[in-house]
């Protein structure tokens, strides 16, 4: 069984954009990832998350697909299209749970596809793999 200990001190700069239209399930997952220790940035849409990305600086995007204004393929795109963010992670976090959605996440090449509801331990376990493969230090 895996310890639950707080992440290393390098996991601990992490900057995450979370990139949800639901408050509720993006404050859930800022204070998680905040009780990680890590910096949480949250956009409440894809039109907002794609402003941010043009100028912020990030380890990880948490992003969700069914958002009113701009969703989350757009936003993955977008990420993916540009030499400055296109080796950014994205785990999405979406009720789209069909396992066509899913394998449709995976073959975008997303790094994971979480379904909702989910498992607060499961997103921190992912997120923890991310950066490692992020940050080859935080593997050992």
């Amino acid at each position: 069984m895996e310890s639950q200990s707080p992440m290393t001190p390098e996991a601990k700069a992490a900057r995450i954009l979370i990139v949800e239209d639901r408050p509720a399930i993006a404050e859930l997952v800022e204070t998680r990832l905040r009780i990680e220790g890590m910096r949480p940035t949250t956009c409440l849409g894809g039109r907002e998350a794609l402003q941010v990305l043009e100028h912020g600086e990030f380890d990880l995007v948490i992003l969700d697909i069914m958002m009113p204004d701009v969703d989350g393929y757009e936003v993955f795109r977008f990420l993916k299209g540009s030499s400055r963010t296109r080796g950014i992670p994205v785990i999405f976090l979406t009720a789209k749970s069909s396992p066509e959605d899913v394998a449709h996440g995976l073959a975008l090449g997303a790094d994971y596809y979480i379904t909702k509801p989910f498992s607060g331990s499961d997103l921190r376990q992912k997120v923890r793999n991310v950066l490692a493969r992020q940050r080859p230090a935080l593997a050992a």
